[in-house]
């Protein structure tokens, strides 16, 4: 009779666990309304540093505030059209000398870009595995979350780039 509580037990415990698992993950809407918030708050990012102190580095060998914000645009479309779906930006990504008005436009592009592939995706083709860097073996969906991921690590860097300019940045929002 213990066991049979025991087995049952565990029974219940994996299904409430499956369950909830299931319900963890983020569906597109949910990714895509945060995808679309963080554009936002990249783009106020950008706004918040002075045109002349797009330059600024912290220190030799590392990028500067206007190559972090190319970084993070260049990289929304080359892992979204590599690894994602194919597609053109409509942009040239390899400009090095942009203002600051053409940076936030490349950022907004990029962003735009990677939301219209995601959006385009079945969920079929979310779970589809793809290569990624190192032969790694991947489903889209885990892709998304390498692309957002990615950002989210850049933003800070600007976000300390920000302070040790004395650049007040703008407030942290989730979505």
């Amino acid at each position: 009779m213990k066991n049979l509580f025991k087995v049952t037990g565990l029974m219940i415990c994996m299904m409430v666990s499956s369950m909830y698992m299931a319900n963890a993950q983020t569906n597109q809407e949910e990714f895509l309304a945060k995808w679309n918030g963080m554009k936002g708050y990249t783009v106020e990012i950008i706004e918040a540093m002075p045109e002349d102190k797009l330059d600024f580095t912290p220190a030799e060998g590392v990028m500067s505030f206007r190559e972090m914000a190319m970084h993070i645009a260049g990289a929304n479309v080359m892992m979204a059209s590599k690894f994602l779906k194919e597609g053109d930006p409509g942009m040239d990504m390899e400009k090095k000398d942009m203002n600051k008005a053409e940076l936030k436009m490349a950022v907004e592009k990029s962003f735009d870009f990677v939301a219209n592939i995601c959006k385009s995706l079945t969920e079929d083709e979310l779970a589809e595995e793809v290569e990624v860097f190192g032969g790694a073996m991947v489903s889209r969906r885990q892709v998304e979350n390498l692309i957002d991921t990615h950002g989210i690590h850049h933003r800070g860097n600007m976000i300390v780039y920000l302070r040790l300019s004395g650049v007040e940045p703008p407030a942290f929002r989730a979505w």
